[in-house]
């Protein structure tokens, strides 16, 4: 994989299954604490291939919320 400047760059590993991914086909998996616990917890990012992505049920979420946005819509909760 080239970044264009004919560097190579390098694989990531997926956080939960340690496959080395193409950042490009990573997912960036954010979690911040809700207001409460944020003297307890810290906000985290982490990368996840795609098949763990899946297995979290991301993918579906995250195609749903991108047509919402295309429709400048909010999201239903569910």
């Amino acid at each position: 994989m080239s970044d264009g400047t004919g560097e190579s760059t390098p694989d990531r590993e997926c956080y939960r299954c340690d496959r080395d991914v193409a950042p490009a086909r990573l997912f960036r998996v954010t979690t911040e604490p809700p207001a409460a616990l944020s003297h307890d917890y810290q906000t985290a990012e982490r990368f996840c291939c795609p098949d763990c992505a899946a297995g979290m049920n991301l993918s579906e979420f995250s195609e749903r919320l991108k047509a919402h946005a295309r429709r400048g819509e909010r999201p239903v909760e569910e």
